[in-house]
């Protein structure tokens, strides 16, 4: 009896041997290469979304630009945003823009940016809604127009001001202060286009406390216009023409000392007579070669290239693309203008001579700031913002 019920009872060597087995039995499931294989699988689809998510393009906001000179096109792509789906609208029948746009390479447009030749129209504002809108000509009647039928009763986007030439301090002045529509110098409005012009600039101050008014320059700014337009709410961002600079558009340079042409006799600022003799003050040094601001009239320049000692290049595009790679040390001369200041940012190992527009040339048809603001390019960019 003993014996049998000794037979029965289990030993406990072999009860743990049994444990190690069904363990190594357990583990060899787990590491069987097929079962491994779906892990393996199941893993990878599961981080596959992820990996597609690191690769998705960036999510774009739209923008519009409105422009009616090439400088303010220009401008507007340095102000361009990479992440932005920007649609440059550019006015083609404003003076010289359309010889500009036709000498003027698409291939040259940052990627993201649409050109239309056509100005600004309240359907495209009213048909599409823009995160953020450019504006070169901050007084433009068709531009007004467009803005206060697009966004009579809605929330107007980020506006952003472009430079205009010295003519933009006017601009920001007007926008700085408390009233007052957005008029050139000089410019008198009919009572509607006084309307729209004043109800415009106070939609565009009401966007200054809110943050969404941005002035983009490459424009020297004084210590009193930055404070006084920073106090309103709105911001100042910089430029130094960096897309700009990197456009193979330097061209062949001639030898003749570059001079820069002026539309303040074809605007009515300054007389005709005091311009011309500056030019011949700076013919009796030698030859020159001019090169023409878009508004001077054709009777001008034709009496102009009688003269032998003149060469008028008519370049199509801006100075500031076509002088940009001029050789060091060259000397360009000019009236104060914003070309001056264009170049002296993209060149600076080329000397720009600007002569101050002394007080007897002027016809009385300007304001006492718009003077002073033309003639004072001595004034130091404050502090980048």
């Amino acid at each position: 009896m003993m014996s049998k019920k000794g037979s029965t009872k289990k030993d406990p060597k072999k009860k743990q041997s049994k444990k190690q087995s069904d363990k190594q039995k357990s583990a060899e499931k787990k590491s069987d290469p097929k079962e491994d294989e779906v892990t393996m699988t199941i893993t990878q689809d599961a981080q596959a979304p992820a990996q597609k998510t690191k690769k998705a393009k960036k999510i774009l906001f739209a923008s519009i630009a409105f422009v009616e000179s090439p400088l303010q096109f220009l401008s507007a792509l340095e102000a361009h945003d990479p992440a932005e789906d920007l649609l440059i609208r550019a006015r083609a029948n404003a003076k010289g823009m359309t010889s500009f746009l036709d000498a003027f390479d698409s291939a040259w447009l940052p990627e993201n940016i649409t050109l239309e030749r056509v100005g600004a129209k309240p359907g495209i504002l009213r048909r599409q809604n823009f995160e953020r809108i450019y504006i070169g000509d901050a007084c433009s009647g068709q531009v007004h127009k467009a803005l206060a039928l697009a966004y009579l009763e809605r929330r107007m986007p980020e506006v952003v001001i472009l430079d205009d030439g010295l003519a933009t301090y006017s601009t920001i002045d007007i926008l700085t202060a408390r009233r007052g529509p957005l008029v050139r110098p000089r410019q008198k409005l009919k009572a509607s286009r006084a309307i729209m012009s004043a109800h415009v600039a106070d939609r565009l101050r009401g966007l200054a406390p809110v943050g969404r008014l941005r002035w983009h320059t490459a424009l020297p700014v004084s210590k009193t216009m930055r404070k006084a337009f920073l106090k309103t709410g709105a911001e100042i961002t910089r430029h130094k023409f960096e897309h700009l600079q990197t456009l193979p558009t330097g061209g062949s340079h001639p030898r003749d000392n570059p001079v820069i042409g002026s539309a303040l006799v074809a605007d009515g600022l300054i007389r005709a007579d005091a311009y011309r003799a500056w030019l011949e003050g700076l013919m009796a040094n030698g030859p020159i070669t001019y090169y023409p601001h878009r508004r001077e009239t054709d009777e001008f320049l034709a009496e102009l290239s009688r003269d032998e000692r003149v060469r008028i290049k008519h370049v199509g595009l801006p100075i500031e693309l076509r002088l940009v790679n001029l050789p060091p040390n060259s000397t360009i001369r000019s009236l104060p203008s914003t070309a001056a200041i264009s170049l002296s940012t993209l060149n600076p190992d080329v000397t720009i001579s600007v002569t101050e527009i002394p007080a007897e040339w002027w016809t009385g048809a300007s304001a006492d700031s718009l003077r002073k603001s033309l003639n004072a390019q001595s004034v130091k960019a404050d502090v980048d913002t």
